[in-house]
């Protein structure tokens, strides 16, 4: 039986109404920790760009997955601020792949984007925080970061590894640039091994 989504009305003018829906656990990939790592995140960036901002994960379990209902909750480190966002339609990722979170709508997501995070995260990637990924309950991985404003927040782990991206010297800043000179990183790539 699939679980109910609710709605409420949240004092928006003219009684416009916001739906809320908790991730179904029912269609939440059956993960165990590890299977998924966290291996790169980009920010906002010093001066002008629109290159986005992302959170980028590898897929270390051994099969294809349909990534529909799991949980990404992004915190500030201050403990000020978090965002949980659910992915909401069918995301998926090949063994060894890689799959690419950003923000904005499916009408206005950028070419590397797997996954537009919409109106779930209606704010900045935090330039210092915590992402947990969870499924079913279930935490598969945590990072705590600190985000460039130049590049990416990359993981030089080949192959990824969930215990390996628990150690601070594994992640480094990746400046590779994309075709308008953006230091972009390596969205749904393969990280460069840190120096």
């Amino acid at each position: 039986m699939r679980a109910l989504h609710f709605c409420w009305l949240v004092g928006l003018p003219l009684g416009l109404g916001a739906c809320v829906a908790e991730a179904d656990p029912e269609i939440a990939p059956d993960l165990a920790p590890g299977d998924l790592v966290v291996t790169e995140l980009r920010g906002a960036q010093t001066g002008a760009d629109d290159s986005g901002q992302f959170v980028e994960l590898f897929n270390a379990s051994g099969g294809a997955l349909d990534l529909r209902g799991l949980v990404l909750e992004l915190y500030k480190l201050d403990g000020s601020s978090n965002a949980r966002v659910i992915v909401r339609t069918p995301l998926e990722v090949a063994a060894g792949g890689y799959v690419v979170l950003g923000p904005g709508s499916t009408f206005a997501q950028l070419p590397y984007v797997n996954y537009a995070m919409g109106n779930d995260l209606a704010t900045d990637v935090y330039s210092a925080g915590a992402v947990d990924v969870s499924a079913r309950g279930v935490q598969i991985d945590r990072v705590v970061y600190s985000l460039p404003t130049t590049g990416s927040y990359s993981l030089g782990l080949v192959p990824p590894t969930a215990d390996g991206n628990d150690v601070a010297s594994a992640w480094c800043t990746d400046v590779a640039t994309d075709d308008a000179d953006r230091a972009i990183g390596s969205p749904g790539l393969e990280n460069t091994p840190c120096e």
